[in-house]
């Protein structure tokens, strides 16, 4: 269709990379161009134009002439529903994964995001465990496990993420004792840590990641090698990641040479039921 040899490449292995970069632009941009997209991924512009077709087809976003905007709400899904779609492969078996450290009478936090989400399913069958989280759709997946309890934090909701934000957390958060926390990122890097977009969303996972014994990080690879506005876990508190396959390897490499367990999590990983751990058990203090 007229592309050069390398765009074929280029898309062939990384078109969904270009489509998550693309969707995440359009949380914080009323709209993207064909040429600013083709100049950013170093591709020709009939690969944007593939790329923002299949998009739009997918109802994710809409075509304008020249590019692409961001749907309105009631259009289509809140950006949450949106952001499920993108890499969930990887992040399923990312959850499935980040699930398998997880034993019964724990007490763990997971954060609003989507990879939060996919591991929230997969804990469903655990029993005397407690997650805290601000993240309502993560609470609603929760919320009919027998043997799972969900404390909440108060707070404004925030609706492209369907989490709650603010200071209303505060007060909960400083009388509890979480074992271990799972943290999504826009990006990470060896010198500022685990990174996020919107202040709100970083301060909940700040104060979060503060009351939790080991903070774990889950994302997929697109997020290696990208930076994002705000830092909310330094380097020095990360205990583990979990990425999937195709996460890139020097990367990989340099976080272990650093002490930081990283998993590298297999396509198509069956769940794991860790066994019971007593040492483990979910503790709130008052």
């Amino acid at each position: 269709m007229g592309e050069n040899a390398s765009d074929r490449e280029t898309a062939g292995s990384s078109a969904n990379d270009r489509m998550d970069r693309v969707l995440e632009l359009l949380e914080t941009r009323d709209a993207v161009t064909v040429t600013e997209l083709a100049h950013a991924f170093a591709v020709s512009e009939v690969t944007v134009r593939s790329d923002l077709g299949l998009l739009a087809r997918q109802g994710l976003v809409a075509r304008i002439r020249g590019g692409a905007r961001a749907l309105q709400r009631g259009q289509s899904e809140v950006a949450f529903d949106v952001r499920l779609r993108v890499q969930d492969e990887a992040k399923r078996a990312i959850a499935r994964a980040a699930a398998a450290m997880v034993g019964d009478g724990e007490a763990v936090a997971l954060d609003s995001s989507t990879t939060a989400f996919y591991i929230a399913l997969e804990l469903r069958e655990r029993k005397e465990l407690v997650v805290v989280t601000n993240g309502l759709r993560v609470a609603m997946v929760l919320a009919d496990a027998p043997g799972v309890s969900v404390i909440v934090p108060g707070g404004l909701l925030r609706l492209p993420a369907m989490s709650l934000v603010g200071d209303f957390a505060s007060g909960v958060l400083r009388t509890t004792s979480i074992g271990k926390g799972f943290f999504g990122a826009r990006g990470v890097s060896l010198e500022r840590g685990l990174m996020d977009l919107n202040p709100e969303e970083v301060r909940i996972k700040h104060e979060m990641a503060d009351v939790c014994e080991r903070v774990i990080g889950v994302f997929d690879h697109t997020k290696w090698r990208r930076s994002a506005l705000l830092s909310f876990v330094p380097t020095q508190r990360i205990a583990a990641i979990v990425t999937d396959g195709h996460a890139p390897a020097e990367l990989v490499q340099e976080w272990r040479e650093r002490g930081v367990d990283v998993v590298v999590a297999p396509r198509g990983l069956e769940p794991v039921r860790p066994s019971s751990d007593p040492e483990e058990v979910a503790d709130t203090r008052s």
